[in-house]
This record gives structure tokens, sequence and C-alpha cells, in this order.
């Protein structure tokens, strides 16, 4: 969370002080978010794929005789793992927008990925204080978990939520670049057109989803 409120806040900071360093500071900072949400997507699949049911969110939405492949989808079959989804799928839409919007004028792709930091504020601390997903039982852990809800125990579910997420994730893009032209003042047809491209590729994903 800290490394979004820089995100957030420096770059704006940069273009009033009109610093260099600190207007393409959010693109590292971008990167850096994205790995740390990656490790600890990776970390928590881990325990679902090795039963480790001292983990509440484990316990609570997989057992050891779940296929490997549902115990996979498990890690989002609960609030709290969705929701980890859900940011690490923010953080990589904010990568590719520091990645892959060179031909932005540099004031602008700084106040967009400013605008996806604050996003990305708000779903951190809400994971973080309300829906932790690496809560424990320690000391007392089962021995086996509980059976995911059946529901959503089809190969079909699998890939769905995914695919929605990076679809409805997807929008906040458009919606920085929107917010990015209200801040910049810039409320001509350039934002829309830079904009086309992410919001093309979210109804791509929510139609796969």
């Amino acid at each position: 969370m800290p490394l979004a409120a820089v995100q957030t806040l420096l770059p704006l900071l940069g273009i009033s002080r009109e610093s260099k360093l600190l207007i393409n500071i959010a693109k590292p900072v971008a990167s850096l978010i994205c790995f740390f949400l990656s490790f600890s997507f990776i970390t928590l699949a881990y325990t679902f794929i090795a039963d480790d049911f001292s983990l509440r969110l484990a316990a609570s939405h997989s057992n050891t005789a779940l296929p490997f492949y549902y115990k996979i989808s498990a890690v989002w079959g609960g609030h709290e793992g969705s929701m980890l989804l859900w940011i690490l799928i923010l953080a990589g839409w904010t990568l590719a927008v520091a990645l892959f919007s060179k031909d932005l004028p540099a004031d602008m792709q700084a106040r967009v990925l400013s605008v996806m930091g604050m996003v990305a504020v708000g779903f951190l601390a809400f994971s973080l204080f309300t829906s932790n997903p690496f809560e424990r039982n320690l000391p007392f852990a089962p021995q086996d978990g509980s059976d995911l809800n059946p529901l959503l125990q089809d190969v079909g579910l699998i890939i769905h939520p995914p695919m929605l997420y990076l679809g409805y994730v997807g929008f906040s893009v458009a919606f920085a670049f929107a917010i990015a032209a209200l801040i910049g003042g810039h409320l001509d047809t350039a934002w829309a057109r830079w904009t086309r491209p992410w919001t093309n590729m979210a109804w791509v994903f929510l139609t796969l989803g």
C-alpha cells in the first residue's frame, strides 16, 4: 500500500514542480507493485496446493481430496482470495499502461498512473484491513479443510472469473484516462483516442468471460 501511495502522489508532485525524475517514478513503482502482488498471489496459491489448512482461507474453501486444478481455482473461490486476484489484475493493467503507452505525453501518462495508484490504494486498504487472505487458524489448524462450493467445481469456472475480472478491472484504465484528462484540463478528443485500445481490450476479456 505505501508503494501505491508513492505512485499516486509523487508523479503529481513531479508535474507541479516540473521534475522529470518524479514524473517518471510511476513506471518503476508500478513494476514493483505488480511484482510484490504476484509474489503474494503465488504464495497464496501454494498454500492451497500444499494443503496448508493453517491458512483460514484454504481451510474454508479447499480440502485434500480436491483435484489440483480446483485447488487453484479455490484461491479465488472465497472473497479474500478473489479480492487479491482483483488487485493483482489491477496491478497488471497498471504495468501494461506504464510499458505500452510510450506515445502518451509524459505528464498525461503520469496522471493516468497516479489515478490508477489511487484506485490501488483503496482496494489494498480494503483487502488489508477487512479481507486479509493470509489470516491464520493458529494455533488450532484443522487436519482437513472444507469443500469448495459445488457451483465452482466446473472447468468453465476455472477461467470464467479471471476473464471477467480482466474485463471489469480493465475499465479502470478508461476511468484513469478520463480523470487524468479532467485533472490536466485537456477535455478534447485526444484522451478518448488514447483510451480506446484499452477499452476494446477490456471488452474482449468480458466477451471471453
